[in-house]
């Protein structure tokens, strides 16, 4: 967390310590510096010291999504609702730019605390990739598993298979399990099937009598894509 010395405005500064990490760096700046979207995080600008390059985006005041399910934080409904619509708003966006994140976890999605409730923010974007398009009869090479840990991976990024966008989706998935009955995404805490799945017959069990129908049909869909 820094403070601009003229403007007093506080953003945070991602530190790359690595000389050998700082192509990935380039390239995280190029990206995040053609999205603007209110749920996604706002890349503020860049500042080299001692060559290397750092990141500068806004300052998200409520930590992440991960944090804010683990505390003791009354969450509604329809504020789950909303926190969920918000992160499929961001990932949408990102999709339409021909780009997928590849570590989408409730770590990475930070939270805006406001008077009204809470915003969601997609951010993290250093594994990002262009949306790989597999034409007929050419060679399809698997882009590498990454992702740290593999809660949130798909089943096909998992077992070594090509993936696309459809990764992400799985992960939105996991998340709005973890918003759902408020666990985390470990499959000590979170029931999964021996081929990576969701345990949907096990989690129904672990949901409130009270959650929206068409909320947890979502949530299975997207865990089956």
């Amino acid at each position: 967390q820094v403070r601009h010395r003229q403007s007093g405005q506080i953003m945070v500064l991602k530190m790359n310590k690595l000389t050998s990490n700082r192509a990935n760096m380039l390239r995280e700046v190029q990206l995040m510096n053609r999205l603007s979207h209110p749920n996604i995080l706002r890349f503020m600008g860049v500042c080299v010291h001692q060559g290397q390059l750092h990141a500068l985006t806004e300052y998200i005041n409520g930590g992440n999504l991960e944090q804010l399910l683990d505390s003791p934080v009354p969450l509604s409904w329809s504020m789950r609702v909303k926190l969920a619509l918000d992160i499929a708003r961001g990932l949408r966006y990102l999709h339409s730019k021909g780009i997928f994140h590849r570590d989408l976890t409730s770590k990475n999605c930070l939270v805006r605390c406001e008077a009204n409730g809470y915003t969601a923010v997609v951010g993290d974007f250093g594994l990002a990739e262009k949306i790989p398009t597999y034409s007929e009869g050419s060679e399809k090479e698997p882009l590498a598993v990454v992702g740290s840990p593999p809660y949130w991976m798909a089943p096909e990024v998992l077992r070594g298979e090509i993936y696309n966008e459809k990764a992400d989706v799985f992960a939105y998935g996991i998340i709005l399990c973890e918003t759902i009955a408020r666990v985390p995404a470990d499959p000590d805490y979170l029931p999964r099937t021996e081929d990576f799945g969701l345990d949907i017959t096990t989690f129904r069990t672990m949901v409130a009598i009270d959650c929206p129908p068409a909320f947890l049909q979502l949530t299975f869909h997207c865990c089956s894509v």
